[in-house]
């Protein structure tokens, strides 16, 4: 299925004389599989030549081809509209969608002086901001960034990248999401947003009609709102199955490869949830199909 994925990725042509540059499609599957594996590129070379031997690729780069392009910046919004574009096959499914973030740490650590414990240090970690639905645990949509951006910055990318592709009835998040702006946000797209109140949240509008209607339902409807807001569970579910797999630690050291890495952990993520899908409710896979589609030939142009 990675490799049914990958050859949707147009070739690039040679710009001018000398080496000519790796396959793109084939390059994203050797890391993909790199990933999956959890292994080190050069552990991971004798899978990808068992992987040319099967065909599923034309050549089994080196280890160090590997490193390199997982440090490339143009990876990061391919691997983007590859996650979008492996959820499509369940969009008939998805209508409820949970949104949360997760940390990965790195080994990259910061230091700083303070007077009164001299020198202290942490380890620095990056953030995946993604949401999903709540039915396949599938990932619709997600931004990779430092572990110090908040959640609410992100909200509204997330929610844009899955009305593309998905019709959405229900919106679901924690307390950090509670807003008037967020709520609009949702209530713009047709979606219901079932965010809990803070303590002391007030009953007025300030402009979003939205807020004060859930305010309401949420004062007189109490347990069948959190009935509908505890589906957001699911999108912990999907962060465990994400590093119990694939690991909670990022091998990388720069932020570029840091990010790709994530990327490649949720596309992987993507990818065994439509295999278990395919089984559980008979869902037909085509890659091939869905890239004739114009509006997903763009994006992974």
């Amino acid at each position: 299925m990675l490799g049914e994925l990958t050859t949707q990725i147009p070739k690039q042509e040679r710009a001018g004389p000398g080496r000519p540059p790796a396959d793109l499609g084939e390059m994203i599957f050797a890391c993909c599989t790199k990933i999956y594996l959890n292994f080190s590129s050069r552990r991971t070379e004798s899978d990808l030549k068992i992987a040319q031997q099967l065909e599923y690729m034309a050549h089994a780069p080196h280890f160090n081809t590997i490193l390199k392009y997982l440090n490339k910046p143009d990876l990061c919004p391919l691997l983007t509209s590859l996650i979008e574009f492996s959820a499509l096959p369940l969009k008939q499914l998805e209508d409820k969608f949970a949104v949360d973030s997760t940390g990965f740490s790195t080994s990259v650590f910061s230091r700083w002086y303070d007077s009164r414990k001299a020198r202290e240090s942490h380890r620095e970690y990056r953030k995946a901001h993604v949401m999903t639905g709540v039915r396949t645990n599938v990932i619709t949509s997600v931004a990779v960034t430092g572990g110090t951006v908040s959640d609410y910055n992100m909200f509204a990318q997330l929610i844009e990248n899955t009305s593309r592709h998905f019709e959405m009835s229900e919106v679901l998040a924690d307390k950090g999401y509670s807003s008037r702006e967020i709520m609009a946000t949702v209530g713009r797209y047709g979606a219901i947003p079932f965010i809990p109140f803070r303590k002391n949240t007030s009953h007025r509008q300030k402009g979003s009609q939205m807020w004060a209607r859930m305010y309401q339902y949420f004062m007189e409807h109490r347990e069948e709102f959190m009935q509908h807001y505890h589906l957001r569970s699911n999108v912990e579910s999907v962060f465990s199955m994400m590093k119990r797999k694939q690991g909670t630690f990022l091998r990388s050291k720069n932020e570029v490869a840091q990010t790709n890495e994530i990327l490649c952990k949720v596309l992987v993520h993507n990818i065994c949830v439509l295999i278990h899908e395919m089984f559980e409710n008979d869902v037909h896979i085509d890659f091939c199909g869905l890239a004739e589609d114009e509006l997903m030939c763009k994006c992974l142009q």
